[in-house]
């Protein structure tokens, strides 16, 4: 914790905390080969974790939610095939979770591949591809998420 922020209240930290910003541009993505249109897509940046989220919503009707999360280390390199199976314990995380009322599950992204092809910060841009497995969810599945993303905030 930073010198800053150890004066900071708990709520003067919060305001100044990451915010998600509502993102443009692509974020064309398929579970299970299914093509999902996620209606809102969030970008946020941690200064103090060092990492860059996407965080992506569908709402399939008025029950059921499917949220997609995507976090890089601001390290990253650009170009390079990240292997999600050798990233347990770093700040690459995937996620895919549905809330219904019949299912709440979140799930990780644990095996595939996933590339970012661009990041500034800044105003942030985050352009990349994930194919990945998940581990499996309650009922025993597990998924496969497809997503190509050009976005900025």
């Amino acid at each position: 914790m930073t010198v800053q922020a150890q004066i900071l209240t708990p709520e003067q930290q919060k305001a100044l905390g990451p915010k998600r910003i509502n993102a443009s541009g692509t974020f064309n993505a398929r579970i299970d080969s299914v093509p999902v249109n996620f209606q809102t897509t969030t970008l946020s940046r941690n200064h103090e974790q060092a990492v860059f989220r996407v965080n992506a919503r569908h709402a399939d009707n008025s029950v059921t939610i499917k949220e997609l999360f995507i976090q890089v280390p601001e390290s990253v390199e650009v170009g390079k095939v990240i292997k999600l199976e050798e990233q347990e314990f770093t700040d690459f995380e995937v996620w895919y979770s549905v809330k219904s009322p019949t299912a709440h599950y979140t799930v990780s992204g644990i095996k595939g591949d996933l590339i970012i092809m661009g990041l500034a910060p800044g105003e942030i841009k985050i352009r990349g591809t994930l194919h990945a497995t998940t581990d499996d969810d309650a009922n025993g599945n597990s998924h496969w998420v497809e997503v190509d993303f050009d976005l900025t905030s």
